[in-house]
């Protein structure tokens, strides 16, 4: 058995497409609210934060339950903000897809039903551009953009001096629409 801890979370993962598209909208705001970009690579949608688990448990992460998955669906990213808080400038949509909702409500009943502690706070669907951001007036956000969701993953992250790594070790597609 493996008893090492590992930090995992359930995320979307963009395409080349979306993710060339909130690249750019981070170097937009970058300009803006100055900070720490998200690494090119490391941008997404997350889930559901799993946090560190014994290793041992992994197996069972990496077997979502077949009703889990929902048909695909779209996301319109047409708003930006930054959190003073903790310094995270982000995008984020103004309607989350019903598809989403059901995603994410059935991922946190089955991973609470399993034994793992999931955060508490209500889903605020957001992809993080910027860290330790200055958080400033924004500009409008224009054009809005699409990203077409088809499917979700589980992220092994590391963390490191120069920010968190991460490795997607699992991936389950989404149902056709018109299943």
């Amino acid at each position: 058995m493996n008893s090492q801890r590992v930090r995992v979370f359930y995320a979307l993962w963009p395409d080349r497409s979306a993710n060339s598209a909130l690249t750019e909208a981070a170097r937009h705001l970058h300009r803006v609210v100055r900070g720490r970009p998200t690494r090119d690579d490391s941008i997404h949608l997350t889930l559901a934060f799993v946090g560190d688990v014994d290793g041992a448990r992994l197996a069972e992460l990496m077997a979502p339950p077949p009703g889990l998955t929902v048909p695909r669906f779209s996301l319109t990213f047409d708003r930006w903000g930054c959190w003073p808080r903790n310094g995270i400038a982000w995008m984020a949509p103004t309607r989350v897809p019903e598809r989403l909702r059901e995603l994410v409500g059935g991922m946190e009943a089955w991973l609470r039903d399993s034994g793992f502690e999931i955060d508490a706070r209500p889903f605020a669907p957001h992809v993080t551009l910027i860290r330790k951001a200055k958080c400033v007036p924004l500009p409008d956000l224009a054009p809005p953009l699409e990203w077409r969701v088809d499917e979700f993953v589980l992220v092994r992250s590391t963390l490191a001096s120069e920010g968190s790594r991460y490795e997607i070790i699992g991936r389950w597609q989404l149902l056709n629409s018109n299943s």
